[in-house]
């Protein structure tokens, strides 16, 4: 008897309790059909207004637009993501995104819903700095996209979870010494026949192999990265980009072999690394960080006056945003963060967060740009590409110090 009741007790024990969660992914294909091209624009390269890359026709290789539905140990702990194959996404398109889902369906908490870009410069321009989408293809994504989580939220099947980390040879592109080189990996296996349901890589790196000369849509080295892991794991795979503000691949070649080579090695230190992978145990915990900011950049301002990007601004030319932070099991901490973060921003805030195992989704629920702490903002001789793109010189500084208050 003293055994038994031994066992209980050990099973009850919040801090051995193996993850309790379901899971369910799906995916679906976004390019572009021919009757769409005309007035659909690739994203990422050029100055604003100049619509360098529209009318684009030729695919490389498959865009989408990928969902992750996540479920504690009842249906009102959700985490849930929709990954899109895009340079940025609008703020007016993320919130139709959100009512689409509640029409669609009653079961999934749309405030805890992250809707991420993967940042690759020959996917869509989903802001409209570069020439945008036309109206008839934003709305059939925006429907695509809703039912894509609907479908992952259906097919959710209780799983059991696993973490690992890796390190990539990554690069500051600004010149300093330290930049974010680690992947992180959650894998979950089907609790029912073992087999694998989805991998989410989290890995810091501007998806820029492909440069402006480049005109066939592409997800650019997360192409192979995701076919790689899913020809020897299976399931689906879910690439999310983390502090990627000045975080590059250092290459020569701006190719689709070179693109694909990279992706592999991304995806060759994810299968090494599942080797050691460590059992999640615990569940689902998600709150909320409201984070709200003034924009001082003028060209921005200009832009959102003009409805050539897809901002949303109060009328203090404040922008308000939330971040979601989640705790998966007792080991594996997940923040979302409006933009690009650069390292001297994004790796303390990493080390804040709980646990030994750490997700920074950048771009995720807003694309405002880079975020620069104030001692960088200016200091790189012959550099202001990311100064260019900031909201503000002290939004690093202050979000920093909101995360900081809601994480203490």
């Amino acid at each position: 008897m003293k055994k038994v009741l031994t066992a209980c007790f050990f099973l009850l024990m919040p801090q051995f309790a193996i993850a309790a969660i379901k899971v369910g992914v799906w995916k679906e294909n976004i390019a572009p059909v021919a009757s769409e091209i005309t007035d659909t624009c690739m994203g990422g390269y050029g100055l604003p207004l100049t619509k360098p890359r529209c009318g684009v026709g030729d695919i490389h290789d498959y865009l989408s637009v990928r969902a992750i539905y996540i479920e504690g140990r009842n249906k009102n702990e959700q985490l849930s993501m929709l990954v899109f194959d895009a340079s940025g996404l609008g703020d007016s398109m993320i919130n139709d995104i959100r009512k689409r889902v509640d029409v669609l369906s009653d079961r999934i908490d749309t405030d805890n819903l992250i809707v991420i870009a993967t940042h690759t410069h020959a996917g869509l321009d989903f802001q409209g700095i570069w020439g945008g989408v036309s109206q008839g293809y934003r709305d059939r994504i925006i429907d695509m996209a809703a039912r894509t989580l609907v479908q992952a939220q259906v097919t959710s099947q209780s799983v059991n979870a696993y973490v690992s980390k890796a390190r990539i040879p990554v690069s500051n592109r600004r010149g300093w010494e330290q930049v974010d080189n680690g992947v992180t990996t959650l894998f979950f296996d089907s609790k029912l026949n073992g087999q694998r349901v989805a991998t989410l890589v989290n890995a810091s790196a501007h998806p820029t192999i492909l440069d402006k000369t480049n005109y066939q849509y592409s997800s650019d080295y997360i192409y192979s990265l995701r076919s790689r892991v899913e020809g020897s794991r299976g399931g689906l795979t879910i690439f999310v980009n983390g502090i990627l503000g000045d975080a590059q691949f250092d290459v020569s070649e701006r190719t689709f072999d070179k693109a694909i080579e990279v992706g592999n090695l991304v995806a060759d230190a994810v299968i090494k690394s599942e080797r050691k992978r460590k059992k999640v145990r615990g569940s689902l915990k998600v709150s909320t960080i409201s984070f709200s900011h003034p924009v001082s950049n003028n060209s921005i301002i200009g832009l959102q006056k003009m409805g050539e990007l897809d901002l949303n601004l109060d009328k203090s030319n404040r922008i308000n945003v939330d971040m979601k932070y989640a705790r998966l099991g007792h080991n594996v901490s997940l923040l979302s963060f409006p933009g690009e973060a650069l390292t001297g921003l994004g790796l303390p805030i990493k080390r804040m967060m709980g646990g030994k195992y750490k997700i920074f989704l950048g771009l995720a629920n807003a694309s405002y740009g880079y975020f620069i702490p104030s001692e960088e903002y200016g200091k790189i001789p012959n550099r202001n590409t990311e100064e260019m793109f900031c909201m503000d010189k002290d939004a690093a500084d202050n979000i920093k110090e909101v995360i900081k208050a809601h994480l203490r």
